[in-house]
C-alpha cells in the first residue's frame, strides 16, 4: 500500500535523486549528534545519514530526495525483499521519530532540562518502490552552513555497522575524537580523571543518549547489549579504534570511560577530499 505523510507542502517535481557514493561526507552539528533521539531502525538510520551526506558545503536549504528501494538495497548490501518489507512501514515510522535537543543557559553554556523536540522529516512517501522524503526544516541549523563544532565522517564508515546503537556510539565518540576537543575538559561528562585520548560519560547520560532510560534496567545488561556490542561492531567495521572501561561508585556502575582512536584516519581524509565535490552533477 502506498503511504504519504506530511507536515508541510512539498514540491515533489523538483525532488533530487539520491546519489549513492560511500565517500560522501556525513556532516552534523555536535549538538545534534550528542542529543537524545528516538531509536531508529537500522534502515532509517542509514537512510537519514545518506540524505545528510547529499548536503553540499554551499547549500542554503534542505532538499527533497527520492530514493529507489532496489538501488538502496544494492548500495547497503541487503536483500531487496528485506528492504521492501521495511519500506512499507518506513514512511510512517520516520514521521513519528523525534530528536530532543537540550537548551543551553545563555550565561553558563551548561545544558538545562528544557528540550527542543524536533522531527527527522517533514514529509515522507512510499510509492511504486520509490521513497520520497524531506528532512525537517528545523534541522537546517544543525546540517547546513556549519563552520564550527561539527562532526564529519565518510559514509563508508557506517555502512557496515549492524545496529543503530553502533552508529550512534560511533558518532558520539568521533565527535569527541577531534584533537581540538581533547584540550577542552568542559566537553567531557563526569568529574573523574581521564587521559587526553579518553572521554567519560555518566550512565545517566548514556541511557538518555540511547533512549534506554527504562530499557535494560540492569546496568550490566545495558553495558553488554548496548556499549560492549557496539564497541565490538565499531572495531570490526570501521577504521576508528576504541575501547572502554567502567568506573563504579560503591557497587554501582556510574561512568563509562572510552579510549578514543586517532582521528587522523583514512575516513577523515576522504571527507576533506570529497566535501567540495558537486554531488548532483550540476
Amino acid at each position: 500500500m502506498d503511504e504519504v505523510f506530511s507536515h508541510v507542502e512539498i514540491d515533489k517535481e523538483n525532488a533530487v535523486p539520491v546519489r549513492y557514493n560511500k565517500n560522501y561526507a556525513v556532516i552534523q552539528a555536535n549538538e545534534l549528534v550528542r542529543s537524545k533521539q528516538d531509536e531508529l531502525t537500522l534502515l532509517e538510520a542509514k537512510l537519514v545519514r545518506l540524505a545528510i551526506a547529499q548536503i553540499l558545503k554551499d547549500d542554503t536549504d534542505l532538499e527533497t530526495y527520492t530514493c529507489n528501494a532496489s538501488r538502496l538495497a544494492e548500495f547497503l548490501g541487503i536483500t531487496r525483499q528485506a528492504i521492501y518489507n521495511d519500506t512499507q512501514e518506513l514512511a510512517q515510522s520516520l514521521m513519528r521519530k523525534t530528536i530532543f535537543i537540550r537548551e543551553k543557559d545563555s550565561k553558563t553554556g551548561q545544558k538545562k532540562k528544557n528540550y527542543k523536540i524536533l522531527h527527522w522529516v517533514d514529509y515522507a512517501e512510499y510509492k511504486d518502490g520509490v521513497i520520497t522524503f524531506k528532512l525537517s526544516k528545523n534541522l537546517k541549523p544543525y546540517l547546513v552552513g556549519l563552520n564550527e563544532l561539527f562532526l564529519s565522517y565518510s559514509y563508508e564508515e557506517i555502512i557496515k555497522l549492524p545496529t543503530n546503537y553502533a552508529i550512534r556510539l560511533y558518532e558520539l565518540l568521533v565527535s569527541f575524537a577531534n584533537i581540538q576537543f581533547r584540550e577542552s575538559p568542559q566537553f567531557y561528562y563526569g568529574n573523574i580523571p581521564i587521559e587526553k585520548d579518553e572521554a567519560v560519560f555518566s550512565m545517566e547520560y548514556l541511557r538518555e543518549y540511547f533512549n534506554c532510560e527504562s530499557k535494560y534496567p540492569n546496568n550490566a545488561d545495558f553495558i553488554k547489549r548496548v556499549i560492549a556490542s557496539s564497541v565490538q561492531d565499531i572495531n570490526i567495521n570501521t577504521v576508528f579504534p576504541c575501547s572502554y572501561r567502567l568506573v563504579k561508585q560503591g557497587k554501582k556502575i556510574a561512568f563509562v570511560v572510552f579510549k578514543l582512536g586517532d582521528w587522523k584516519s583514512v575516513a577523515g581524509q576522504m571527507v576533506l577530499e570529497n566535501f567540495l565535490e558537486d554531488r548532483r552533477g550540476k
